[in-house]
């Protein structure tokens, strides 16, 4: 057995709306796509080593850029949601469906367009 063939620590979970996204840039930008899945599975090893915190539509959702000046994944973890005591006061509508060491992925988007998620449209 190989170094890479490591199970992550976290598990993948991802909603409907991110799986439409990134099904639509597989289509157009396979090689972005490729890139995504490196940068996903990075975070599903340390979710922790987020690039910040999102404002606006995603608040106090982790972000993590893919390359400076392409995607953005918007995720959070389930393990800092029950450290935090945050799973009572802002339920993100998963805790009864995901395990407790998951990793919910709610939006992918380009850089370009980050004035979306600002504004909420």
């Amino acid at each position: 057995m190989s170094a890479t063939t490591q199970t992550p620590k976290y598990t993948f979970f991802a909603t409907d709306h991110f799986q439409t996204r990134l099904k639509r840039i597989k289509r157009r930008d396979p090689s972005g796509y490729l890139r995504i899945r490196q940068v996903i599975n990075r975070v599903l090893e340390n979710p922790a080593e987020a690039d910040g915190k999102m404002i606006g539509l995603h608040h106090g959702r982790l972000k993590k850029y893919v390359g400076r000046g392409e995607y953005r994944l918007i995720y959070y973890y389930c393990e800092k949601c029950i450290k935090a005591n945050e799973r009572l006061s802002e339920d993100c509508g998963y805790c009864t469906r995901v395990d407790d060491n998951s990793v919910i992925f709610f939006d992918v988007y380009h850089k370009n367009e980050s004035h979306k998620l600002k504004h909420g449209s």
